[in-house]
């Protein structure tokens, strides 16, 4: 299990996280939400060791981890089969039926839309056999039907597989909708807990300092602006 235990860290002199303590849970998927510029991505940079804390520690780093961007660049055209076959030598049917890549192999993927590389690149990392899968908001730049097609695939493949997911989404809906476990940062703080636990409107609208309502039925939520 990866664990932050008292951790901080500053970037001249500005303080991004101050004594921060969390578990990140094995086999389910916790989504990280927070106000652009918060400190989202600085803290993945933690998990992979880009940045070192400046005080307290960080355990449990497993030593097979995938990190998917916002944006993914190639430096050499390739084919969509030349990709997934990088770090191994088979495809992994299933992950090419769910992001609709069976016939997209033979295809370059410079040639292919913004959402369909985006699942070609979700299925490079999956095809790495990851024990954690970092997601850096990872739609969005994608329309609906992309959208919906990833965080599916998604969810399918981690609740088979039982891989362990954080991922930074800035829809609020799908964050819930698609996640076990909720961390949430703000003034440098991060409160954690199951996803129907953080459902909690004064919470939310104090983090991103605008009135959210929350509609809720038997199995999912929207979180909106108020009028």
């Amino acid at each position: 299990m990866l664990n932050f235990d008292h951790v901080s860290y500053a970037v001249n002199e500005k303080s991004i996280f101050t004594d921060i303590s969390a578990s990140l849970i094995d086999h389910e998927i916790t989504c990280l939400i927070g106000p652009n510029g918060i400190g989202k991505s600085t803290l993945f940079k933690l998990i992979i060791e880009s940045y070192q804390p400046q005080s307290g520690t960080i355990t449990g780093i497993p030593d097979n981890i995938a990190l998917l961007a916002q944006q993914n660049e190639l430096f050499e055209p390739l084919t969509v089969r030349e990709l997934l076959t990088i770090q191994r030598d088979t495809l992994d049917t299933e992950v090419l039926e769910l992001l609709h890549l069976t016939d997209l192999l033979d295809t370059q993927i410079d040639y292919l839309s913004g959402g369909q590389r985006q699942l070609v690149w979700l299925g490079y990392v999956l095809h790495q056999e990851p024990d954690l899968l970092l997601l850096d908001e990872p739609t969005t730049y994608l329309d609906l039907r992309y959208q919906q097609t990833f965080l599916n695939a998604l969810t399918v493949l981690q609740r088979k597989r039982q891989f362990t997911v954080l991922m930074i989404l800035h829809d609020l809906t799908q964050a819930y909708n698609y996640s076990d476990n909720i961390w949430l940062i703000n003034q440098q703080q991060l409160t954690i807990g199951k996803s129907h636990d953080m459902l909690d409107e004064t919470l939310l609208s104090k983090t991103f300092q605008l009135p959210l309502k929350i509609i809720t039925d038997d199995e999912h939520a929207l979180i909106i602006p108020k009028n």
